[in-house]
């Protein structure tokens, strides 16, 4: 008899359904699996639906999307039983459910599971259906490669957050939410203010140079445990290209609110600027500026991507906002095109 026990964590469903086992043998034809889509405002529904099952009493799916024009808002499965929370890891997604006890699968159709995207920007966007793992009602798995894709129209909705009315970035952080590379709260804030840490730059930075984010990848940092799985691909992605490094003690401390210094040379590596180790901007409080990012901080106030903080000081000790991330990274989108 199967023990309920066994299903009542993440460790054990991730287990179920990546049991090395033979596969189990289908009906005379394999599942045929069917995505759909429903509207609502900006808000679309994925629905992933599957027919000719034989005996599921298990599933995992993972869907790619287009993490610049859709942000996952939740997911639900279609089968009663325990459903780990979704993973997102830079454009996919992967979910699971299984049922609990000793039950029969599903067999003939069935909804497996439901993603419900907020859609940022405008224009045509895709959402595929890239592999299904099935496990029957004796631990016996398959794993199929479907590639069922669908598409769905954006429409150029305005961008409304209820804490950026007056603020001096309001037109920056609309643009910047249009294009995908950033978006709000789901409680309709955006918190302009509000500091940014170094891995949430770094998602930020791939996202606006449109680099496609190393799905799966982690970077070789020693703490790289602890950098969040929604943002370990950018962040390997970043140190790939040569636009991140860590610190000298081969950490990323990926929650460490970054400061204006670092986000300036990481601008300047990601525009492939040759650095001069004598320039030196002009800012009042330059003697505070580390010697690394002196060449970097010059360069960019020269191109106009940096201003400082009023009375011509730079701050480069002081942690950037939200506000400021969006406003540099709209200005490097600029300077590229």
């Amino acid at each position: 008899m199967m023990n309920c026990k066994r299903f009542m964590s993440v460790g054990l469903i991730v287990l179920l359904l990546a049991m090395a086992v033979p596969s189990f043998a289908f009906a005379a034809e394999s599942p045929v699996f069917t995505l759909t889509q429903e509207k609502s405002d900006n808000n679309i529904k994925i629905v992933v639906t599957a027919d000719k099952l034989k005996d599921m009493y298990a599933f995992e799916v993972k869907l790619s999307f287009d993490a610049k024009k859709l942000r996952l808002k939740s997911a639900s499965s279609g089968i009663t039983g325990y459903s780990i929370s979704p993973i997102v890891e830079g454009n996919q997604i992967v979910y699971a459910t299984t049922k609990i006890g000793k039950k029969q699968g599903e067999n003939g159709k069935s909804m497996l599971s439901s993603f419900l995207f907020e859609g940022l920007g405008k224009g045509e966007t895709e959402v595929k259906l890239t592999d299904v793992k099935l496990v029957n009602s004796v631990l016996e798995s398959v794993t199929l490669k479907p590639n069922v894709k669908i598409s769905a129209a954006l429409a150029d909705i305005a961008v409304l957050f209820k804490d950026i009315t007056g603020h001096w970035a309001k037109a920056a952080i609309e643009r910047a939410v249009k294009l995908g590379f950033i978006n709000g709260y789901t409680d309709s804030t955006f918190r302009p203010n509000a500091q940014v840490t170094r891995a949430e730059f770094a998602a930020m930075l791939v996202r606006a140079l449109d680099l496609q984010a190393k799905t799966g990848d982690k970077a070789s940092f020693t703490d790289a445990s602890s950098i969040p799985g929604w943002a370990s691909g950018f962040v390997a992605t970043a140190v790939e290209v040569g636009i991140l490094k860590g610190y000298e003690d081969h950490t990323f401390r990926p929650g460490k609110p970054i400061n204006r210094s670092e986000i300036a040379v990481m601008i300047t590596r990601a525009l492939a600027w040759q650095a001069n180790p004598a320039k030196k901007s002009s800012f009042a409080d330059r003697d505070l500026i580390p010697a690394w990012a002196h060449p970097s901080i010059a360069m960019a106030a020269e191109a106009g991507i940096i201003k400082g903080r009023g009375a011509n000081q730079f701050a480069p000790s002081a942690n950037a906002t939200r506000a400021e991330a969006v406003t540099l990274l709209l200005a490097v989108i600029d300077l590229k095109e």
